[in-house]
């Protein structure tokens, strides 16, 4: 058996929305209603508030040597009218049956592979190649129905022709809409009617397809508006807009051409695991190296930050401390033109590659050799340099676990607390399994932060676990272990099996004082784990937002081809209740700044339910229930007027208001009214927040703009108000006498 080791939703999943992978160039849907807008609607926030903008989807990929998603920007293409359909390989077949055997024997709840499941199949192929219904047209699904019961048939004998073509005509469908956006622009957006009273759906996932070519085109003209009006709304200049709408395009169609018959089949597979539970996954030897790049926080590289820029692969960034940071002759903006393995050659020419290919070239053993040849530009003067670097191991230090301490007033006396931030849970994987002495955990990492804290003698400690998308279920066993003496800390229970206690039995604690843990929406899986076994035992206090809501495990069976990551088991708290759906409810409650009807396991369709097993045995570290209500009535007190929380729920009514809207004007002069009412509400919430935490108000966006990136400078390494406030929180827990300063490990 494969145990079970992941707790893990990594947040370019959530939702599960991959349909823009293949690179699609998607004309931002810009609403001025949301609170994410660019230049003037931008939310630059003092507060960090959560910032989601409207993306131009293409294709990205885990960059070349960091764990980072970045848009490629593109380049000019040639609008040639062959069409050559993509065609599966027999590895492909063969990875297909591997995949659909090694699914059906260890997932914990298997689906029966029937028409039923094939059906589902279908539905969840066609969301994720034209999620938005606008490329493929009515006729092309209906075309399709006679494959709606035979993907169970194809996927038992690695049959992927139906799946191929789908997919091509999708393609097909797709490149016709990029011609014909690009003719379009071609008679000029002056021709464009900016005046009608039509409105743009914002979401089309529940609409139906295109009836025809002539509803299609009046759809890709109704973005093609609302895109126009976007850019003059922001300030640009027709002519501008034409330029860079024009570009956009031929971007899109050359990145169009560059589609690989492994992406169809990537899209295809995960179609097929989805119908298990979203979490079930298979991954390309290509993605199975960026997911343990980002598992483990290293990998061996030269260490740089990698983008798009026309038809160039562009360095970024350096990453400190890298080989090619080290080195010093690479540099930032330096573009990336041939690639070999040796001084002496052979070199690759890699202009108009996909960033991904480029990045299969870079990426190599430690103590192996590779050479860019790279444009450098000095001043006016371009030249071609050779660079070898000798590849090396490259951590990734900004995703460890970090420590700040925080001073505080608190009723009139100074107080010290500790605030540890995990990102993840992290692990070494391959070093853990060779018992190496220095490994790299998480675990380990917060250990060592405690034993500094100690030594600094804080009052309290908070563990800082928003945003933290899970990872290592061991590891959220362990650093449990970290703040209780013994005892369980989480149930696993797999298929047909009894319940699997994990429990720590070292009898010490590396934190025995006051604790808090802060979580959010967006607090997975292995975070859930710590913070509700925290609860459960009411060893510390759980403040934020309700949590993401998985409570299922993964595991990654390696194939011939990549691996599959595939959900094995449920995870249920000590007291038998799971965090599948319901997350962890924290003991106080927070402004929640992310849309819940957005953001959680229970937004995703085929989810796996929720449910209960019986408790563990455990005890409690305080009766500390009969506090909570005392510590909301001082909390709620205090935020009535902090300039921070008050700020804070007018962000949360506005997201609430937001939720209904739906569609968007096509009339200039309308989406004009809504944008200035947001950007006079924007201003006005804005200034009130500045004006009452003693900075001057700005009299107009551009100022404010300016204003706010300098403030936020000022204060980037200072704990936000949330982290301020829960600190206020623990040490009233701490003044109550009821805390766990008190408890002594035996």
């Amino acid at each position: 058996m494969i145990s079970p080791i992941l707790c893990y939703i990594p947040y370019a999943h959530v939702g599960n929305r991959i349909d823009q992978k293949l690179g699609e160039t998607k004309i931002k849907q810009t609403s001025v209603f949301k609170v994410k807008q660019m230049k003037h609607g931008k939310m630059n926030s003092l507060m960090h508030a959560t910032r989601s903008e409207y993306k131009i989807a293409s294709f990205t990929v885990v960059l070349s040597l960091l764990v980072l998603a970045v848009s490629i920007q593109g380049s000019q293409a040639e609008q040639s009218t062959a069409f050559s359909p993509l065609e599966p390989t027999a590895l492909m077949a063969r990875t297909s049956k591997m995949v659909v055997d090694q699914v059906r024997s260890h997932h914990i709840d298997p689906v029966r592979l029937d028409d039923n499941a094939s059906s589902l199949v279908f539905d969840r192929y066609l969301d994720r190649i034209d999620r938005n219904r606008q490329y493929l047209l009515e006729s092309d699904v209906k075309e399709f129905e006679n494959y709606r019961y035979e993907f169970d048939n194809a996927l038992k004998i690695g049959n992927l022709a139906p799946a191929f073509e789908i997919f091509n005509r999708q393609l097909m469908r797709r490149r016709d809409q990029l011609n014909w956006t690009l003719n379009r622009l071609a008679q000029g957006i002056d021709t464009l009617d900016l005046t009608t009273d039509e409105q743009i759906v914002l979401d089309r996932e529940m609409s139906s397809f295109p009836a025809s070519q002539e509803e299609a085109e009046k759809l890709w003209e109704q973005r093609l508006v609302n895109e126009v009006i976007s850019q003059k709304l922001n300030g640009k200049e027709l002519d501008e807009i034409q330029d860079t709408l024009k570009k956009r395009f031929e971007v899109g169609l050359n990145r169009l051409n560059k589609t690989k018959p492994r992406d169809v089949f990537d899209v295809y597979i995960n179609a097929f695991t989805y119908v298990y539970d979203p979490h079930t996954n298979y991954f390309s030897p290509r993605s199975t190296e960026d997911f343990n790049v980002s598992f483990n926080l290293s990998l061996e590289g030269i260490g740089a930050v990698l983008t798009m820029d026309e038809d160039y692969v562009e360095i970024l960034s350096l990453v400190p401390g890298g080989p090619a940071e080290l080195d010093g002759t690479l540099k930032a903006k330096d573009r990336i033109v041939a690639i070999s393995q040796s001084t002496e050659g052979p070199f690759i020419d890699v202009v108009g590659w996909r960033l991904d290919e480029v990045v299969e070239l870079i990426r190599g053993p430690k103590d192996t050799l590779v050479v860019l040849e790279v444009l450098t530009k000095e001043g006016d003067i371009e030249e071609t340099r050779r660079i070898p670097i000798v590849r090396d191991k490259v951590n990734l230090n900004e995703e460890r676990a970090k420590k700040q301490i925080l001073t505080i007033n608190h009723n009139g006396e100074d107080h010290r607390l500790g605030i540890i931030e995990v990102k993840k849970f992290y692990v070494d994987m391959a070093g853990e399994s060779r018992r190496s002495p220095n490994y790299r955990s998480v675990t380990r990492d917060v250990r060592e932060i405690l034993r500094q804290l100690e030594e600094e003698d804080v009052d309290g400690v908070i563990l800082d676990l928003r945003r933290n998308g899970g990872g290592s279920l061991n590891e959220a066993h362990k650093l449990t272990g970290l703040f209780i003496e013994s005892g369980p800390t989480v149930q696993v229970r797999g298929k047909g099996s009894n319940p699997q206690v994990f429990r720590d039995g070292d009898g010490k604690m590396a934190w025995s004082g006051p604790l808090a843990v802060v979580v959010n929406r967006q607090s997975a899986s292995a975070s859930e784990i710590v913070s509700g076994a925290i609860q459960d035992y009411q060893r510390g206090l759980i403040l934020g937002n309700q949590t993401y809501g998985k409570g299922t495990v993964q595991t990654l069976v390696p194939l011939n081809h990549g691996q599959l990551k595939v959900t094995q088991a449920k995870y249920y708290r000590i007291t038998g209740e799971s965090t599948q759906h319901e997350g962890v409810h924290p003991d106080i409650e927070f402004p929640s700044l992310i849309d819940a009807n957005d953001i959680g396991e229970s937004t995703i369709d085929g989810a796996m339910p929720h449910s209960t097993i019986a408790p563990v045995s455990f005890t409690r570290y305080t009766d500390r229930d009969q506090m909570i209500d005392d510590l909301k009535a001082a909390h709620e007190g205090r935020i009535e007027t902090d300039p921070y929380f008050v700020y804070y729920h007018e962000l949360a009514k506005r997201i609430e208001a937001n939720r209904a809207i739906t569609h968007v004007s096509l009339n200039e002069e309308k989406q004009r009214e809504i944008r200035d009412e947001y950007n006079d509400w924007r201003l006005k919430v804005e200034n009130n927040l500045l004006t009452a935490i003693g900075e001057q108000p700005a009299e107009n966006l551009d100022e404010l703009d300016d204003r706010l990136e300098e403030i936020k400078k000022k204060f980037e390494d200072q704990p936000d108000a949330i982290l301020k406030e829960s600190a206020r929180i623990l040490l009233d827990y701490i003044n109550s006498g009821a805390a766990v300063a008190q408890v002594t490990p035996s």
